[in-house]
């Protein structure tokens, strides 16, 4: 199996709304599986502003809509989604190098794209969020600064134990983070070895670490010993709890390369995927926290090799989300208040808390998705073109002068 090109030659619209890729090699299945994370996150927390606003709180009567509720309600395992895709998109070029030949990473490169890719939308996002929060929780500049410095250094969980005060959902851009740190290390370890080893590692990790997990899950044990703090709050706040789907993310980067070229795509693909995807939003916590990674895998898996579910991963506005859930994730939180206190002005007086929440994701999401598509256009697209710094620095020189020699190099190359 080879990655698809970019497209060319399709609509002015995909065009425009179309991710950048590093490497001028694009897998659209990838950006189909960010759509399922995104969306699943967006329904997730349009549910919680619901409960927030609506007192009702008593669950439906029927199993299926109950099932239904509890459903939306899990959708904030969108973000175990993303991170089992960051493990694969970080994992494959590794895996490429070890596993095919390929040219191996220059780790210098590795870490200058996510400078040059990623920081500069996250630092604008929390300097527009930095004056709104401050208002709406009543808090000083001099208050609410330290917060803030601590989310741009993503270090905000580890100092203050609790979500970031500016930019809610950096959280898990604090543990993404984590990870981008560790690959380089890891990924060696696990992709140097033999397919039988590094696979009886890889998945011997994944049920090991889960048991682990469901021993500390009750937050019975203290950290640090003798204080009241729980140890699942400080693994929470590290890579220690979440690294086992950036993991699952390196298996199926390992399958992608070395299995799935040899298999045809077939519809027990598609039945077995499905079946994983239902999986992943219905079963209980302490399931889901041992057979999560594995659930993921196999869902990953139908994602690349079904037929019919490869077809809705390819489809363009799938993949036009999907491509701008970076976007979406640092901008959705802060429309969502927005949106809901107007929603909760028009929308009519309807009673029941499912019902109203129906509603409410069905004319929220667009929304939301449509704020993230103007910062998409606007701020990331921009920075996903390597050569960004170089221009800003051509700009630069012919506003305010000649740069010196020395700065002329490629800055985005750090050459």
């Amino acid at each position: 199996m080879v990655d698809e090109p970019e497209p060319q030659g399709r609509k002015w619209i995909i065009r425009i709304f179309r991710r950048v890729t590093s490497g001028g090699q694009y897998i659209p299945e990838i950006d189909g599986l960010r759509f399922i994370a995104i969306v699943s996150v967006m329904v997730y927390h349009i549910g919680v502003m619901t409960i927030i606003h609506v007192s009702n709180h008593a669950y439906p009567a029927f199993r299926v809509l109950h099932l239904f509720r509890r459903m939306l309600f899990h959708g904030d395992r969108g973000v175990a989604i993303f991170f089992a895709i960051s493990g694969f998109v970080l994992g494959i070029p590794f895996a490429r190098a070890y596993l095919l030949g390929a040219q191996k990473v220059s780790i210098k490169q590795y870490f200058l794209r996510r400078l040059t890719r990623l920081e500069p939308p996250y630092v604008l996002s929390q300097l527009i969020r930095l004056f709104p929060v401050m208002a709406a929780r009543g808090l000083t500049f001099m208050l609410i600064l330290p917060h803030f410095i601590a989310g741009l250094f993503y270090v905000h969980m580890i100092i203050y134990h609790t979500a970031p005060v500016v930019q809610i959902v950096g959280w898990s851009l604090e543990i993404e983070i984590q990870f981008y740190l560790l690959v380089p290390l890891i990924a060696p370890l696990f992709f140097r070895e033999s397919a039988l080893i590094r696979r009886c590692l890889l998945l011997g990790f994944l049920f090991l670490y889960g048991a682990v997990l469901l021993r500390i899950a009750d937050g019975t044990i203290p950290f640090p010993p003798g204080s009241d703090a729980p140890l699942t709050t400080f693994l929470n706040a590290t890579i220690i709890f979440w690294i086992r789907y950036f993991v699952a993310g390196f298996v199926v980067a390992d399958l992608y390369l070395t299995v799935m070229p040899k298999l045809q795509n077939h519809w027990i693909w598609d039945a077995l995927s499905a079946a994983c995807w239902f999986l992943v939003f219905a079963i209980g916590k302490a399931a889901w926290n041992f057979w999560g990674p594995f659930i993921l895998i196999l869902a990953f898996f139908g994602a690349f090799k079904g037929v019919q579910l490869v077809r809705f991963f390819r489809f363009s506005l799938v993949g036009i989300v999907g491509g701008m859930c970076y976007s979406i994730y640092l901008t959705h939180s802060l429309a969502l208040q927005g949106f809901y206190n107007i929603y909760m002005r028009v929308s009519p007086n309807i009673r029941g808390i499912l019902p109203r929440l129906i509603i409410a994701e069905i004319f929220i999401l667009p929304a939301l998705v449509a704020v993230g598509a103007v910062f998409f256009l606007l701020i990331e697209r921009p920075c996903m073109d390597r050569r960004w710094p170089n221009r800003l620095a051509a700009w630069c020189g012919r506003r305010f002068g000649r740069l010196p020699s020395s700065a002329s190099g490629n800055l985005a190359t750090g050459e």
